[in-house]
């Protein structure tokens, strides 16, 4: 069972973490930082996240709970279009927006910053297989990646008819019903 002093700590230095990325203070997200601002030993911090990158991808997945979506009685259509509605969701969040695009900048010369974008990608990928059976990382980018260049490349906002297309494009793609 875990310990609820533990989780109790992990869940306000991730709190603390969304607060200081949604601050935009211009300093990059450092352990020191954090440590300082959510009254934590850095070695609190390297014990539950290892780095910073690791803790900004939890900090991004650490929405709160979402509802289920639920296949039963509802169409394959319906079912992708509400996931990637809730993908638009994610990224229009401010604090998820600024922490995937500091990742993403951070990419090409850090190891640990792409693989917590993989991660936070398998993740994603992992919602969709759930409800809609298995996915390769080839379809899944296929049909979600234009939300993903969208908003964090040409920083436009994602429009109903973008996910009208992309809910298509998707249906086409993993061989799913139309009706």
């Amino acid at each position: 069972m875990p310990d609820p002093r533990i989780e109790r700590t992990k869940a306000h230095v991730l709190k603390t973490a969304r607060e200081m990325i949604a601050a935009r203070s211009g300093e990059p997200l450092t352990f020191s930082r954090l440590a300082d601002v959510a009254q934590v030993s850095r070695r609190t911090l390297y014990t539950h996240w290892g780095t910073v990158e690791r803790l900004i991808g939890e900090a991004v997945t650490a929405r709160g709970e979402e509802p289920e979506i639920v296949k039963d009685g509802f169409t394959d259509r319906q079912i992708l279009r509400k996931l990637l509605e809730r993908t638009r969701d994610r990224l229009t969040d401010p604090i998820t927006h600024l922490a995937v695009a500091g990742l993403i900048g951070q990419a090409s010369q850090s190891s640990d910053a792409q693989g917590t974008l993989a991660d936070l990608g398998t993740a994603r990928l992992g919602d969709y297989a759930a409800i809609l059976g298995p996915i390769t990382h080839e379809q899944y980018s296929r049909f979600v990646g234009p939300l993903y260049y969208s908003a964090l490349v040409l920083g436009e906002p994602i429009s109903d008819a973008l996910i009208d297309d992309l809910v298509e494009q998707g249906l086409d793609i993993l061989g799913l019903s139309k009706d």
